[in-house]
């Protein structure tokens, strides 16, 4: 029995898609789980009810926050032979943020435990409907003739497609871990961000000026809006990120999960079809 929580996240719809079609027994936890896939037992609950949930599990698959990992980590039953649970690259962070520390502490507990099973740190995620960092700058091309670069855009990102993560967390269920195991899980290299503005501008078949901003400059201004009471979709903390490189190792990606990752301009495509097409649905 393989249980996941988080089921009617992006990722976890997609991860027990995999798993049914492979035949496996699966059971899917969720607040409202009546659009999980009905090949699975679904239930309606949250890692409060974990201990039950988790009676009769071999593997159980945690797709929610980390800031519930520590809950669930102390629910598991003995019996529970695998774990297996996801983080984020935010990890890695030194920008003061309530999310890596959320991370940061999911980890230490996880590590501290007894239990056999890997917690994936992926960086930014993009594909599937409910990522907001690619789509946003998607959106954003589509609609304005110049697009900002926060620091001129020389940070380096990384990020992953949804399915490459997805990929990851079924490899790892079909893997005997002993003890725990931490794996990063990111594009296959680490590029600028004006590289990835560009290429998104050229898969979206568009001409756009790119505008150098200085980041503090973006930082202040987008203080500014937050005391004039605009609610826009990226806070301070974001464009702090901007100081930070994302340049991660993939190889116990590829080495212990099999999985390599695809290029950016190849998954933007995949992700840019996927969502004209939710958008005809």
């Amino acid at each position: 029995m393989i249980v996941i929580f988080g089921a009617s996240s992006d990722i976890g719809s997609r991860v027990a898609r995999r798993l049914l079609d492979d035949k496996l027994t699966v059971r899917l936890v969720a607040r409202n789980p009546a659009s999980l896939d009905d090949r699975a037992q679904r239930l309606s609950g949250d890692i409060s009810i974990a201990a039950e949930i988790t009676a009769d599990a071999d593997i159980v698959i945690s797709c929610a926050p980390s800031r519930f990992t520590p809950q669930l980590l102390a629910a598991l039953p003995a019996r529970v032979r695998q774990v297996i649970l996801l983080g984020s690259a935010w990890r890695y962070s030194q920008i003061q943020n309530a999310r890596a520390d959320e991370v940061r502490r999911a980890e230490a507990e996880f590590l501290a435990t007894s239990l056999c099973g890997v917690m994936l740190h992926p960086t930014m995620i993009y594909g599937g409907a409910q990522e907001r960092n690619v789509q946003r700058l998607v959106a954003a091309i589509r609609r304005w003739p110049v697009i900002p670069l926060p620091g001129g855009g020389q940070h380096l990102v990384q990020p992953v497609y949804i399915d490459d993560l997805s990929d990851c967390i079924v490899a790892a269920t079909q893997r005997a871990w002993c003890g725990t195991s931490v794996i990063s899980v990111a594009g296959p290299v680490p590029m600028p961000f004006h590289e990835m503005v560009r290429t998104c501008i050229r898969e979206l078949g568009c001409h756009r000026l790119l505008v150098p901003v200085p980041l503090g400059l973006a930082i202040n201004l987008l203080t500014l809006t937050k005391w004039a009471g605009l609610n826009l979709p990226i806070d301070a903390n974001m464009l702090r990120r901007f100081r930070e490189d994302v340049n991660l190792a993939t190889l116990a990606m590829q080495s212990e999960l099999g999985i390599t990752p695809r290029p950016f301009a190849i998954g933007l495509r995949q992700a840019i079809s996927g969502w004209a097409q939710e958008d005809c649905g």
